[in-house]
């Protein structure tokens, strides 16, 4: 079937034509591909100085992170350092004042000893009279006189280990901040 709606070309023409298309595509893929070609160096070249400036950043980076981690390790040593004088000299301080302390604690403990005793021999004292009481009379009076005496005594006996304590915390400090 013929197509009569199609211009007339020789077959040399066509032939030209396509010899002279083909050529043009030819070109334009040279030209094409070197600029292929170009942008690919371009590319190549930028990574390259890409990763050249990331080398140099991790590196710094890595520089820098053992500095960072030499000076950590440099205060971890100097803060344990520290700490081991600072235990040292609460161990030291223990063991120095141990004898202050428990001297203390034995005078407290001696006050407070004195005090029961004290306290119940006058009970045992108030028993043994208020049983000889004649009548419910005196055994109100023998009450009442022992209720304001052991007030007292309570209150002397409180006054003195606090004095006792006061004075006793007064010694550690100044001895402890003695140098």
């Amino acid at each position: 079937m013929e197509n009569d709606n199609l211009p007339a070309v020789s077959s040399e023409a066509g032939r030209r034509m396509a010899e002279s298309g083909v050529a043009r595509a030819r070109e334009a893929y040279e030209r094409y591909a070197e600029a292929g070609e170009q942008a690919l160096n371009a590319f190549e070249t930028s990574m390259a100085q890409s990763f050249e400036g990331w080398r140099q950043v991790m590196g710094s980076t890595r520089e820098a992170a053992v500095q960072l981690a030499d000076s950590n390790v440099a205060g971890a040593r100097k803060a344990r350092e520290q700490w081991e004088g600072a235990a040292a000299k609460l161990y030291n301080a223990c063991e120095d004042n141990a004898g202050l302390m428990l001297a203390a604690m034995r005078e407290i403990a001696h006050r407070v000893l004195v005090a029961s005793d004290t306290n119940v021999r006058a009970s045992l004292d108030f028993a043994e009279r208020l049983a000889q009481a004649r009548d419910p009379k005196e055994a109100m009076a023998l009450q009442a006189s022992f209720l304001q005496e052991q007030s007292r005594r309570l209150t002397d006996q409180m006054v003195d280990l606090h004095r006792t304590t006061t004075r006793l915390a007064r010694e550690a400090a100044a001895h402890a901040e003695a140098p």
